[in-house]
């Protein structure tokens, strides 16, 4: 056994270092277009609407706030649409009173190696705000905003939930709930309710179809192929009635975001092995997986939000008891906080099959189809992505794409986002939008 504390310091300490970004060439991402003036193209941006998950709604730190949801990538696009003829664009904003919304992380200060504590001590929960009530299954219940809207996107929302009957109820969602007066409303009815004279959309749903099962350390099931083709084409065809042109955005790899590259297994070992210094080194945790208890392997993930948990490594009076945690096949770390090889295998199955069925129905309907990985692959590269003198890469905090949840993006991230997805319709529908610039938003939010 060993002070917990030191070990999950000693992660920090490590991950502190380097912090430093690299720099490559500078790229504006309206280079040489200074003379051009926006045009629509073959599409028709007067009235937009956005479909999907917590991706859309701007959903980022660990909740879904005012802020955020200013900088959600639907209302970039919007911004940007008014220059080729788009109208006003109506999101269902938190008012001013209750701007902390659901509740989100900040840093109230910048790490320091002299102080590395200061990575996990500065990252704090602030209050929830705009809460009504609580649900009968003791969850929150957000105040009521069922005006008409054009951002449609619900945090949490599967290809999976868009027909279920009751999934705004006040045991479903909270966040669709907030949005509907009726509780039967589906999420594909409150689609179609909203489409009323909507000449454009775009539709980002199907990331959480895989990516309950990835947090979860692959305990919650899958989306069936099934179930998400008829879905999927059940939304698009509502989506491009009467010829609506629009774009569809495919599911990002999920492993290369900082929830699950942040904390690697060789990190972890190397931690204990400087604090344990066993006479033999320790090449390995030991895991239980859904078929048996193994050594660990290339491959395997952990996952930020657990960080706590791996902190109790080796501590005897954890888990089964039998023997030190995660250092032994008595005691090891449990299915649901490692996302083994296996389960990453077959999460990448599904994803390549959703991502195919997207795409195949937006070729389908003539639609725009943007694959999200051209960017962040961009981000996770060992030189990163530098748009005018900014350098984003995909590392946890200082990357400055992804925000203090480790998987939903920043600002900054949501707006190289929505330059991808502007490139995306201009190549389709010939239009000329221009992209917005990055550096115009914030990075990691700061405690002011």
């Amino acid at each position: 056994m060993y002070n917990k504390n030191r070990f999950r310091w000693g992660l920090v300490l490590t991950l502190l270092v380097g912090l430093n970004a690299c720099k490559n060439n500078d790229i504006d991402p309206n280079a040489n277009s200074a003379a051009i003036i926006p045009t629509r193209g073959s599409a028709d941006f007067t009235k937009y609407v956005a479909v999907g998950n917590s991706l859309t709604s701007g959903y980022a730190d660990g909740g879904l706030y005012r802020d955020s949801q200013r900088n959600s990538y639907p209302n970039m696009l919007a911004g940007q649409f008014a220059a080729a003829g788009g109208g006003s664009f109506t999101q269902p904003l938190f008012t001013e009173a209750q701007a902390a919304g659901s509740g989100y992380l900040k840093l109230i200060r910048v790490p320091s190696l002299a102080d590395p504590t200061s990575l996990i001590t500065s990252i704090g929960q602030v209050a929830p705000g705009a809460v009504r009530g609580t649900s009968t299954n003791g969850g929150v219940l957000y105040t009521k905003f069922t005006d008409a809207n054009q951002n449609l996107g619900v945090p949490g929302i599967r290809t999976a939930d868009i027909l279920t009957v009751g999934y705004g109820s006040a045991a479903g969602n909270p966040y669709f709930e907030r949005l509907v007066a009726d509780p039967t409303t589906t999420y594909f009815q409150y689609v179609s309710n909203n489409l009323t004279n909507a000449t454009f959309f775009s539709c980002w749903l199907g990331n959480n179809d895989a990516l309950g099962f990835a947090t979860s350390g692959g305990v919650t099931p899958l989306t069936t192929t099934a179930l998400f083709t008829t879905n999927f084409t059940a939304i698009m065809n509502k989506l491009t009635e009467g010829g609506r042109k629009g774009v569809v955005i495919g599911i990002p790899n999920i492993t290369t975001a900082p929830y699950f590259s942040t904390l690697s297994i060789p990190l972890v070992l190397a931690q204990i092995n400087l604090l344990l210094n066993p006479t033999t080194p320790i090449t390995a945790l030991y895991i239980q997986t859904a078929t048996s208890v193994r050594a660990t392997q290339a491959g395997d993930l952990l996952m930020l939000s657990n960080a706590t948990n791996y902190a109790s490594i080796g501590n005897s009076t954890v888990g089964t008891k039998n023997g030190p945690y995660g250092l032994s096949p008595t005691n090891p770390l449990p299915n649901n906080v490692v996302l083994d090889a296996g389960e990453v295998t077959a999460m990448t199955a599904s994803i390549d099959a959703f991502n195919g069925i997207m795409k195949a129905q937006a070729d389908s309907k003539g639609v725009a189809y943007v694959d999200p990985n051209t960017v962040l692959t961009q981000v996770g590269s060992a030189a990163g992505l530098t748009q005018n003198g900014i350098t984003y890469t995909s590392s946890f905090i200082q990357g400055g794409v992804f925000s203090l949840d480790g998987i939903h993006l920043t600002p900054a991230g949501y707006a190289l986002m929505a330059n991808e997805i502007i490139k995306g319709i201009n190549a389709k529908y010939g239009s000329t939008i221009s992209q917005v610039n990055p550096a115009d938003y914030r990075r990691v939010l700061l405690q002011q």
